[in-house]
């Protein structure tokens, strides 16, 4: 038996590929992970979570020592819900519009809508305030007299 190595290893003659096309058969022992699949793709989005949730940990005044339990949960979840809701969007682009071509509504942009109202609720739960930036008199008093003089 000879075996012929392919770009995911070394495949024996009996590999579960279609004799015409060359492609692999569902359930074979030597198809790649991709895609969806991939050990990259989960990795990424593991971290982009990971990143997402600090920034939200952090703009709230905590650090990773002192977060509360609950905001934790809370800024993992909007993590959560912005990539779905992001990659749903992508795919509602890809696809076309939220509408098919008979008027029906795509799936992506139902999962689009239910990852946007997940991401407002748990937005609300970590609660966005305006904090004011702090006004120096002098300054603000020296740019109203420096616009007085222009015009």
């Amino acid at each position: 038996m000879t075996e012929v190595f392919e770009p995911s290893g070394a495949v024996g003659v009996d590999a579960d590929r279609d004799q015409h096309t060359g492609q692999f058969r569902p359930g074979n022992r030597a198809a790649l992970m991709v895609g969806q699949h991939s050990t990259a793709f989960w990795a990424q989005q593991a971290e982009a979570r990971r990143e997402m949730a600090v920034a939200i940990i952090t703009d709230a005044g905590y650090t990773a020592a002192d977060v509360p339990r609950a905001l934790q949960l809370a800024a993992d979840g909007i993590a959560q819900a912005s990539l779905l809701r992001d990659s749903a969007f992508l795919r509602v682009v890809e696809s076309g519009g939220p509408l098919t071509s008979t008027g029906r509504t795509r799936r992506a942009f139902a999962v689009w809508m239910a990852a946007a109202d997940r991401l407002e609720k748990n937005l609300g739960l970590v609660g966005l305030r305006r904090v004011p930036k702090p006004v120096d008199p002098f300054e603000a008093l020296a740019r109203a007299v420096d616009k007085a003089n222009l015009a």
